[in-house]
């Protein structure tokens, strides 16, 4: 017999990882249109310590399998899409940087 929740389970990990990615970006959006210097700095690091502990999951998960659920590697890729779409938007919206 199947699991009626199960299908409802992953529905639910699915949208939780959207609106993560969501309400980064729009912080990340109201940050490049408050302080774009601030903005930069922000979304390159936090973007690379995103990239650096996805990098290194995948690694240790190649190397030896856990069991680490899927959800886990989609939040790593919202943290780090949503500062560089958020970088990318800023400076369309802002015709560049201005502290450069």
């Amino acid at each position: 017999m199947a699991h009626p929740l199960k299908d409802e389970n992953t529905i639910l990990l699915h949208l939780a990882s959207f609106e993560s990615f969501l309400i980064q970006l729009v912080i990340y959006l109201l940050l490049w249109l408050w302080n774009d210097y601030t903005a930069t700095l922000l979304s390159l690091i936090v973007g690379g310590i995103a990239m650096f502990v996805l990098i290194l999951s995948k690694l240790v998960e190649w190397v030896d399998s856990s069991r680490v659920p899927a959800s886990y590697y989609r939040l790593m890729w919202a943290c780090l899409m949503a500062p560089v779409i958020a970088a990318v938007l800023g400076m369309l919206l802002k015709n560049g940087l201005s502290w450069m």
